[in-house]
């Protein structure tokens, strides 16, 4: 990783456009010594480059762009620490600067701190995001990483942008469409996922997820059970589509292809809220230790569930309760 970090960060060392904000009596030794400091980094000399640039620093503090380089050089030194500083000042200097804000990003990478890594990530696309606006993809890794961060209300903002602009970009219906359900705005989801399949009738993941509110629903059913095979199609092995067709016909009371499809799904795929639904289905059919199995499978997957921890513990009370019955009919009788 850090060869890596250095190989990418080599092109911004030797691009010299540099402007800087001194005085003319200086401006031909800053520059001097600037040339002067790259060619010493192109040498291999990192620390005769690493004097260099502090002595050109001294004479422009408020130069981002010196920052940067000396920040560049610093890794090279395995100074770290120092070249985050450095990387710092820059950003604090120039805001709106994103090699400063990328350096950091790989910087953070590779010392695995995580916080600041996830908080430079969001300025550096924000940071594009304003330079960029009419740049889909940036927009688009921006609105998924407020989706990340639970900033529900961004990321449809920024996908309801997309949308007008773009109104055949049907990946970007899908996903507004998905991001309105999360938000809590199924009739919006609805909607948009209509516009998407009126536009193109195969597409899965909407097949998929409409069909899938339809049996959260309890509606629509034997709609809902087309839309999820037609999905499946074009993708046969998908847990997700499995386990939308298992919950139709969970819904439907049709419980031995419920088992089928529940059980295939969480074969390929191993999902907090399969094995939830594979335990709602244990306990439709009474089958209620097998039911607990599946729930505590869940929990493990997402531990912070309070309904997941409230069913292991209602339904292994109730386990304990029959088992102490049945003990007592047994001495009864004996």
């Amino acid at each position: 990783m850090k060869k890596y970090i250095l190989f990418t960060f080599v092109s911004f060392l030797l691009f010299p456009a540099v402007v800087f904000g001194v005085s003319q009596k200086h401006s031909a030794e800053i520059y001097g010594r600037y040339l002067k400091g790259l060619s010493y980094f192109n040498e291999g000399k990192y620390t005769e480059s690493l004097e260099e640039l502090e002595r050109v620093k001294r004479l422009d503090p408020e130069s981002s762009h010196i920052r940067l380089k000396l920040a560049f050089v610093l890794m090279r030194l395995d100074r770290l620490e120092q070249a985050e500083e450095e990387f710092k000042a820059a950003k604090q200097l120039d805001p709106g600067n994103l090699e400063a804000s990328l350096g950091l990003i790989f910087l953070y990478s590779y010392l695995q701190k995580n916080d600041e890594l996830e908080v430079e990530y969001g300025d550096f696309l924000e940071g594009a995001h304003r330079l960029r606006p009419e740049d889909i993809k940036i927009s688009e890794y921006l609105a998924q990483f407020y989706f990340y961060k639970k900033k529900l209300d961004d990321a449809i903002r920024i996908y309801e942008v997309i949308v007008d602009k773009h109104p055949d970009y049907l990946d970007a219906r899908y996903l507004l469409g998905y991001f309105y359900e999360e938000n809590g705005t199924r009739n919006k989801a609805i909607s948009m996922w209509k516009k998407v399949l009126q536009n193109s009738p195969s597409h899965s993941e909407t097949l998929n997820s409409l069909g899938y509110i339809y049996a959260l629903e309890g509606k629509r059913l034997d709609e809902a059970e087309k839309m999820i095979k037609k999905a499946l199609e074009q993708d046969p092995n998908n847990g997700a589509y499995l386990d939308s067709l298992g919950w139709v016909y969970y819904k439907s009371e049709k419980y031995e292809k419920a088992e089928e499809y529940l059980q295939r799904a969480i074969g390929n795929t191993k999902d907090a809220e399969i094995y939830e639904h594979l335990g709602d289905l244990y306990i439709k059919i009474d089958d209620i230790e097998k039911a607990v199995d599946y729930y505590g499978e869940s929990l493990k997957l997402n531990p912070g569930s309070v309904t997941l921890k409230e069913k292991v513990e209602k339904y292994q009370n109730k386990i304990t309760a029959i088992k102490k019955e049945s003990s007592q009919d047994t001495e009864i009788k004996e």
